[in-house]
Parts: C-alpha cells; sequence; structure tokens
C-alpha cells in the first residue's frame, strides 16, 4: 500500500504499492504541503521588518531619553554602544541553545521581548531603567535573528539563498521605518504614550510566528549521516569562520561609514558656511549624512536583493572576493565627492558590503545544517557585535591620519574582507548536505 510521509519541512514522499501508481488524491495533498511550506516562510519574512522597526526605535531618540533621564554624556554615548552588543553577543547563544533543544522559540519570543521593552522605552525614568528596557529589548531583537534565518533558509529549501535575501531585504525596510516612526510619533505631545501602543501589532505578530514554526524541526538528523560519509565537517567549520571573519570586516565598514559620513558632511558643510552658528551647521550636516546613510541603505537592499536572487552556488565564491574588492573604490571616492555626488558613492560602498551578506548566511547554513541556527548567529550577529569596535577605530584614525585617508583605509578593509575569502572552496558548497525541495 503506497504511504505518504509528511514533513513539514520536506516535499510529501511516496512510496508506490501495486505498479508503482500513486494513491488517490496525492497531488492534492502534496500541493496543500507546498502551501503550508510558502504561508509560514511568508510569516517568518514578514516578521523581519517588524523586529528591526523596534530595533530602530531608541537610537534617533537619544537626545530626547538624555532629557528626560538626566543622562550624563558617557551614558548618552555607552547606549549605541551597549545595544549593538547585547543584540550581538546574544545571537550565538540562543542560536547554541535553540540548536540545543531543538527548538524555535526563542524567535519569537524574542520578537515579543523586543515589542514590548522598545515601545515602552519612555518610561524609563534614569539611566538604571533606561539601560534595562533597552537591553532586555535588544537581547530580544538578537534572540529572534539567527533562529528566524534558519527558519527562512529550511523553509525556502533548494531556494534557500533566495528565501534568506527575501528575509534580509524586509528586514532593511523594518530598520528604516523604525527611526522614522518613533521620532515622529514622540514629537506629539504625549508621543511617548503613542509609542508604547505600537508594541501591539509586534505581540500579535510574535504570536502568529510561534503559530508557524513551532513545529518546523531543524532537520539535522537528516545530515548527520552526511558528515560521516564527506568527513567535511572540519572544512565546514573553518569556511564558515572564514565567512564570519569576512562579515565581521563588512559590517565593520557599515559601522565606519556611518560615523565617517557625519564628519565628512560636517566638513564640507563648514567649508561652504563659514562663520556660520554652529546650530545651523550641525542641522544641515545631518541632512546631508542623513541622505548619505539612506542611499547606503537603497544599495544595501539592491545589492543584496540582485545577489541573492541571481546567485548560483558554483559562483558563489567570485561573489566573496570580487564584490568587495570591485566596489570598495567607490569608499574612496569621497575625497573628491560632495553632497550632489555623494549620494551615488555611498549607494555602491551598500553594494560593496551588504550585497552578499545574505548569500553568506544561507552558504553558512549550508555547510553547517545540524547547527543551523549557530551559523547564522555567526554570520550575523556574532559577526556585527564585533564591528561595534568600528566607530571608535574611525574616531581614533581621524584624528591621526585625517578623513580622506580613513575612507582609503575604510575601502582597504573592504577589499581585504574579499581577499580572505579566496580559501574559500566552492565544492564545499556545491557538497554540503542536501536541503529540503520548496
Amino acid at each position: 500500500m503506497s504511504r505518504l510521509i509528511d514533513n513539514p519541512m520536506q516535499p510529501a514522499t511516496v512510496v508506490s504499492g501495486v505498479g508503482g501508481a500513486p494513491p488517490a488524491g496525492i497531488d492534492a495533498v502534496v500541493a496543500a504541503g507546498r502551501r503550508r511550506r510558502v504561508r509560514r516562510l511568508a510569516t517568518v519574512i514578514a516578521s523581519h521588518p517588524v523586529v528591526d522597526c523596534y530595533a530602530g526605535f531608541v537610537t534617533p531618540l537619544i537626545g530626547v531619553l538624555m532629557v528626560r533621564c538626566e543622562l550624563t554624556g558617557v551614558e548618552e554615548a555607552s547606549l549605541i554602544g551597549i545595544g549593538s552588543l547585547a543584540s550581538g553577543i546574544s545571537q550565538p547563544f540562543f542560536a547554541w541553545l535553540a540548536d540545543r533543544l531543538d527548538t524555535r522559540i526563542f524567535a519569537p519570543l524574542g520578537l515579543a521581548a523586543g515589542a514590548a521593552c522598545l515601545s515602552c522605552i519612555g518610561l524609563a525614568t534614569n539611566y538604571i531603567s533606561l539601560i534595562v528596557l533597552f537591553v532586555i529589548g535588544m537581547v530580544g531583537v538578537g534572540a529572534y535573528h539567527p533562529i528566524a534565518a534558519a527558519s527562512a533558509g529550511q523553509l525556502a529549501g533548494r531556494r534557500r539563498t533566495v528565501g534568506i535575501t527575501l528575509f534580509f531585504t524586509c528586514g532593511m525596510l523594518g530598520a528604516t521605518l523604525g527611526p522614522l516612526l518613533s521620532t515622529r510619533l514622540t514629537a506629539l505631545d504625549h508621543g511617548f504614550t503613542y509609542l508604547q501602543f505600537c508594541m501591539v501589532p509586534g505581540l500579535l505578530m510574535a504570536l502568529l510566528l510561534y503559530l508557524m514554526i513551532r513545529r518546523v524541526p531543524h532537520g539535522h538528523r537528516r545530515h548527520e549521516v552526511d558528515f560521516t560519509t564527506l568527513n567535511h565537517l572540519r572544512l565546514r567549520w573553518f569556511m564558515v569562520m572564514l565567512i564570519f571573519i569576512g562579515n565581521a570586516m563588512r559590517y565593520s565598514v557599515n559601522m565606519a561609514l556611518a560615523y565617517l559620513y557625519v564628519q565628512w558632511a560636517e566638513a564640507l558643510t563648514a567649508e561652504r558656511l563659514v562663520g556660520a552658528a554652529t546650530e545651523e551647521i550641525a542641522q544641515q550636516a545631518s541632512t546631508i549624512a542623513g541622505t548619505m546613510t539612506a542611499s547606503t541603505m537603497f544599495g544595501m537592499g539592491f545589492g543584496g536583493l540582485l545577489a541573492g536572487t541571481l546567485a548560483r552556488r558554483q559562483h558563489e565564491r567570485a561573489l566573496f572576493v570580487l564584490v568587495p574588492i570591485l566596489f570598495a573604490p567607490a569608499i574612496c571616492g569621497f575625497t573628491i565627492a560632495d553632497p550632489s555626488t555623494g549620494w551615488i558613492f555611498a549607494m555602491l560602498a551598500g553594494v560593496g558590503f551588504a550585497a552578499i551578506i545574505p548569500v553568506s548566511v544561507s552558504a553558512a547554513q549550508r555547510l553547517l545544517p545540524h547547527r543551523s541556527s549557530v551559523a547564522s548567529s555567526l554570520a550575523m550577529g556574532g559577526a556585527w557585535s564585533v564591528a561595534a569596535l568600528a566607530p571608535f577605530l574611525a574616531m581614533m584614525s581621524l584624528e591621526r591620519f585625517g578623513l580622506g585617508t580613513t575612507f582609503l583605509l575604510t575601502a582597504g578593509v573592504l577589499a581585504l574582507s574579499g581577499l580572505i575569502s579566496l580559501p574559500l572552496r566552492t565544492s564545499g558548497f556545491v557538497d554540503a548536505a542536501p536541503v529540503s525541495h520548496p
């Protein structure tokens, strides 16, 4: 008698009966399984802009929170670094725990914690309460990312890179919306009260995410035999660590540019508005820096979407090596750029350091299918936590070597991130353990 094995992570597998004919209605069951996977994948992808929206709430409000909570300058400056570290360091921990317990629960729990704490940031009355809300919220954001990314890759099956790319790109939409939403709401009377109501859609999305992915397995049992047969486990870990180092360098370029854009814009504005008040210079410079940041984010999204959807596995190593090297000169362009042309260099720089991020996450998951959440965390949050040092290094370079040289050094770091990918073996990607069909 034919039998259907209905696994939410695999296509229906038919064991033929008499004459090899499938049982009646098999096509309908297979189609239903595929629709279920599509709904689950769509939910995971839709949850990413939601959580990244909350992650963007606090940073643009630091000036307002400094007054409300009577912060010192050191306390104000520490908030940015603490938020990045809390999110980045928590990712490997929750990824390891999720793989260890074979659970996806930390993704919806992290989303719920981030939504609740970051929406209620206005309840803080002093530095301690502000740090508690901010850290718990950002730890929740960190807990969400590796598990959700692993789920997206698993649900996408053979089109894992495309699934990760859509996950990555949609998250950027939320990261763009978050600062806009929080700053505009808090500009209103009782704005921080309105901000608290923003937790509602996040909590609802967390519940929906839980219902959709709670039964999505890691699938590592299907891969244990492959490691025994191929004996590539050490090689796989070596390549994942190369991806981690390369992504840490690319994220560092991102963080350094965020700082350098402000310094570059202020220098150009001060040169153009000689004798103007400091407040006027700062206001116009912030507009220019904002344009550069927006252009960079567009380049990140466009580059990631293009590379992730068009890349083929046999060409992935070439992307890792060539994209950073080819686009690094765009950062050098800031040594001669002005505000009318800077956005072009900013957009190209975004392509250079972000286009291969989705590809890298997908590759890391395929290399370590039995530790897909850990692999995701190393390519994402683990690398990001290292990059938290980049603004400080950029500041030190600026003070010692000047703005132009610092841009050149930043470009060199991006190019170097491509060169260290040369040892990556294409066969390591192609021979990775099999993934499920969409």
